[in-house]
């Protein structure tokens, strides 16, 4: 009897969402087709700017040179439109999609989509250092937004189908599905249900048939050669790597910030503004190609060939400030990719650094610590250690780096707490908001403040609900003698009680000595 019950109620909840699971379906198969096509069209344009800019830098002329001003000044006006007439394109659209999921935006998808789609081939293919994986996401996202519009969905479906659009996004940009379900959990929804893993699961493997149709079964980054087994005696300089790895994200973070203010204080119009990154990108594209574009191409060869410890600094900085100032500027683009292949540089760097005076160390373990830097600086900069680790595990398709890239992406997130990081997504969404008392106060530290109640004061004898209390302030507890109560609106304040209350360390400052005196001046012919 109480089986049949349970069928009846699973094959209930099964049937109450199955048209849900079906539309998730839906927007994983057409988010894996429009990402596919994102990726072939970067593809293309990256093909044939290497191929003019090798060209160009060995037929360097008036001809050339007029051809390159040009396309400077045509490629800076699309991109300069583009983001003052569609700002919700901006950047890599991960911010938006948090945004879109906490009610504080909505995306215009018919509108968005074809923009971000060819925003971010121009921008990308202009050599700026940027990632596919940003505006995947977004527009898996505008999709999953536009299926709910097209089928009338309830608002509650909304987040669902956005979210799985987002996933499957990333699941096509990296060929990375749990990846993709990690990812909307542990960075978008930051909770988890049984409805959501469902949805997002079913999204991302949908896209990832999708991109295997098209791209294959292979993965992204080849490392059939690489044996070694990192040795548990050497686990301490996981700990030292990731303090490091931990102290750049926070610089490339802070960075990022400090570009996006620097960037919009250039005195020219902001429809021409664009023109400063974009000739930042001729130049680099001529003289140094590698740091251009994504940079998938130079991990590999991080991987796989042997670099000079100048050449890895050198290419450490002009990538980190170039990726800055390109992000900085608003063009439609992502920082997942050019993160990992800055800590792909780290770690090249410190692995080679660590086997030059730890003997026993071999020639694998340079590999080991590229790996690690990868899902390490990730870590440090958006704060998601797992999607850090899943990703880089999926992207390799080893399983032997598993249990050392999760002691450093933890470490990483430890440390990044200790210094009181926040995820690069929750500021870049906060500074795209408009500005509110609320918004401010989240953005300070939060304090306890205890006030003690006299008798016949304000306080005294009062509904909590009857005070008038400063804006800010939360009455969290009343302690009374050895008991604390967690209060309601109808308990009243008795004199002798301490009041605990929650609020900003700015508000603190000012209203403390008014919250002192409410508790302390006695009010004669008080009105109960």
């Amino acid at each position: 009897m109480k089986s049949d019950t349970a069928r009846r109620a699973v094959g209930s909840y099964l049937r109450s969402h199955m048209d849900l699971y079906l539309l998730a379906a839906i927007v994983g198969v057409l988010s894996g087709i429009i990402a596919v096509a994102y990726r072939i069209c970067l593809d293309f344009t990256n093909k044939y700017r290497n191929f003019y800019y090798t060209y160009a830098r060995n037929n360097l002329n008036f001809k050339v040179i007029g051809i390159l001003v040009l396309f400077a000044i045509v490629t800076s006006l699309i991109l300069g439109l583009i983001v003052v007439k569609c700002p919700m394109v901006k950047g890599s659209g991960i911010p938006q999609v948090k945004g879109i999921i906490a009610r504080q935006m909505d995306f215009n998808w018919t509108k968005e989509l074809g923009t971000k789609f060819f925003g971010g081939v121009v921008a990308i293919g202009t050599g700026m250092s940027m990632g596919r994986e940003g505006p995947s996401v977004q527009l898996g996202a505008e999709l999953g937004r536009g299926i709910f519009d097209i089928f009338k969905r309830k608002d509650y479906d909304k987040k669902y189908l956005v979210t799985c659009g987002a996933s499957a996004g990333l699941t096509a940009a990296f060929g990375a599905p749990f990846a993709g379900v990690v990812f909307a959990i542990e960075e978008i929804h930051k909770f988890m249900s049984p409805l959501l893993i469902t949805c997002v699961l079913i999204a991302s493997v949908c896209a990832e048939f999708v991109t295997k149709f098209f791209f294959g079964f292979g993965t992204s980054f080849d490392l059939k050669d690489v044996t070694t087994i990192y040795q548990l005696k050497y686990y301490f300089l996981l700990v030292i790597f990731a303090f490091f790895v931990t102290i750049l994200g926070k610089l490339f973070s802070d960075g990022i910030v400090y570009f996006q203010k620097l960037y919009s204080k250039i005195k020219i119009p902001p429809v021409i503004r664009p023109i400063v990154v974009v000739i930042t990108s001729i130049i680099l594209g001529l003289f140094c190609m590698d740091v251009t574009s994504g940079g998938h191409g130079l991990a590999e060869k991080i991987i796989h060939q042997p670099f000079a410890y100048k050449t890895l600094i050198i290419l450490f900085v002009l990538k980190f400030i170039f990726t800055l100032m390109c992000y900085g500027s608003g063009a439609p683009g992502g920082i997942f990719l050019p993160i990992l292949v800055l800590g792909a540089l780290v770690g090249k760097f410190f692995g080679m650094l660590v086997i030059n005076h730890f003997h026993g160390l071999t020639s694998g373990y340079e590999v080991y610590f590229v790996i690690l830097g990868m899902a390490a600086f990730l870590t440090a900069v958006v704060k998601s250690p797992l999607t850090g680790t899943i990703l880089i595990l999926e992207m390799t398709g080893s399983f032997a780096h598993f249990f050392p890239l999760v002691v450093t992406c933890m470490a990483t997130f430890l440390i990044s707490e200790l210094l009181e990081m926040k995820p690069i997504y929750d500021i870049l969404l906060l500074n795209m908001l408009p500005k509110t008392k609320f918004q401010e106060r989240r953005c300070k530290k939060k304090v306890i403040t205890r006030i003690a109640v006299g008798p016949d004061t304000r306080f005294d004898n009062r509904r909590i609900r009857d005070i008038h209390w400063p804006e800010g302030c939360l009455v969290v507890a009343l302690e009374r003698g050895e008991e604390e109560i967690i209060p309601n609106g109808d308990d009243k304040v008795q004199s002798g009680d301490i009041v605990v209350i929650l609020t900003d360390e700015g508000t603190a400052n000012n209203m403390t000595l008014k919250l002192m005196e409410m508790g302390e001046k006695i009010i004669i012919d008080r009105q109960n």
